[in-house]
């Protein structure tokens, strides 16, 4: 490998050269990368221009001392990515701009090349190599690390205004900084994952890709409340197709979801939602429901008696001598689920038609009410309903 002459008059004429080689760098910046065309004038032929003779400069002086360049030296590069970052550049064209730069940079070396620059142009090829070696990886660490702190902010911030629309707190203030556009209502969405998996982070960002633009999120591994954005008048509509919304969301993550949806057609409507949102998700849960996307009408008769009162602990009470058998509840149970038709219950507990009529005898015996009774039956199927739908 020819070894670079730290005294070469080629490299001596190549620093010379440098304030044109950065105008045919910026050139190839406009001419290939579409948004450099977009910076304002002051920071393109300000701090990118000077970015662009440091590096043609480190590069040249690494080169006549054999060596790759310093993590001083790269220090500008750095922070000029973090820039870069923070501007919302994206890394692939940070990135491009190293190439670009390296490319024009040799041309305009060999153009300054003789016939006796041969060997001192040969040994900028593997210098040129390391130096790209060096200094892309760096710059694109640094950018990654700031893209990171940016999306952990913003993160942090939008949890900070999802947390005020849910708490009814002001949020106008912080959506106006964060540039978020708050809709005039909301579809509040409650989701228990059934099974929450050992790595909570994929299935979420899953769920996250397939939510409507501008929905806003409180998620962690188990679950957590979303708010998509939904015009008022286009709210029942929205209402109703909450449950295809929800099978979207357990298709994407893979995860048993169910979930609760309420309607806010005001911000100020949100805490209220959310709270019934997450009853509806809870009692869903607690009757054994299959997964998806319940509304409050999916469940209302259980919901309402579900509440608490004088009347539905009277009910539940209903059920108390059943306590310590365990084999008639269940029987009650089933008798319920299947229309009271004593044929197709017999059937489901595998048991004879007789043994059935004993134990709902028994069950009438013991409760003072009958389940063949169709007055009484009702009471019974309340206090069960009852049962199922309050929390332990």
């Amino acid at each position: 490998m020819t070894v670079p002459n730290p005294d070469a008059d080629l490299y001596r004429r190549a620093e010379e050269q440098v304030p044109d080689a950065v105008r045919k760098v910026i050139a190839g910046y406009l001419d290939l990368v579409p948004v450099y065309r977009k910076l304002p004038r002051e920071l393109l032929h300000g701090e990118v221009t000077a970015a662009i003779a440091a590096n043609l400069r480190t590069f040249l002086r690494a080169l006549r001392e054999q060596r790759s360049p310093t993590a001083e030296e790269l220090a500008a590069p750095v922070r000029a990515a973090v820039r870069r970052a923070q501007q919302g550049v994206p890394l692939d064209t940070v990135l491009s701009t190293y190439h670009i730069a390296a490319r024009v940079g040799w041309e305009v070396l060999a153009g300054l090349a003789g016939p006796g620059d041969t060997a001192d142009l040969l040994a900028a090829v593997p210098a040129l190599l390391r130096f790209l070696e060096v200094a892309v990886p760096a710059v694109a660490a640094a950018y990654l690390a700031e893209q990171q702190a940016i999306h952990a902010e913003q993160r942090e911030a939008r949890g900070a205004l999802t947390s005020a629309l849910l708490t009814g707190a002001p949020a106008e203030a912080l959506a106006e900084r964060l540039g978020v556009t708050l809709a005039s209502g909301y579809l509040v969405l409650v989701v228990r994952l059934r099974r929450p998996p050992t790595n909570a982070g994929a299935p979420l960002r899953r769920l996250l890709d397939e939510l409507p633009f501008g929905a806003l999120t409180a998620l962690d591994g188990g679950g957590g409340v979303l708010l998509v954005p939904v015009a008022r008048e286009k709210m029942d509509a929205e209402l109703a197709a909450a449950p295809e919304l929800v099978s979207r969301l357990r298709a994407a993550a893979e995860v048993p979801i169910t979930a609760g949806a309420a309607p806010a057609g005001e911000l100020a409507d949100i805490p209220a939602a959310a709270r019934q949102a997450g009853e509806i998700a809870d009692l869903a849960h607690r009757l054994r429901r299959p997964e998806g996307c319940y509304r409050l009408d999916d469940v209302l008769l259980e919901y309402q008696l579900s509440r608490p009162g004088p009347a539905s602990r009277r009910l539940a009470r209903l059920l108390d001598p059943l306590g310590s058998h365990r084999e008639l509840l269940h029987t009650l149970e089933v008798f319920i689920a299947q229309g009271y038709n004593r044929h197709r219950t017999a059937a489901a507990l595998g048991i004879h038609r007789n043994t059935l009529n004993y134990r709902l005898g028994r069950i009438g015996a013991l409760t003072g009410h009958s389940p063949t009774d169709p007055l009484q039956a009702r009471l019974l199927t309340a206090a069960v309903l009852v049962a199922d739908a309050t929390p332990v």
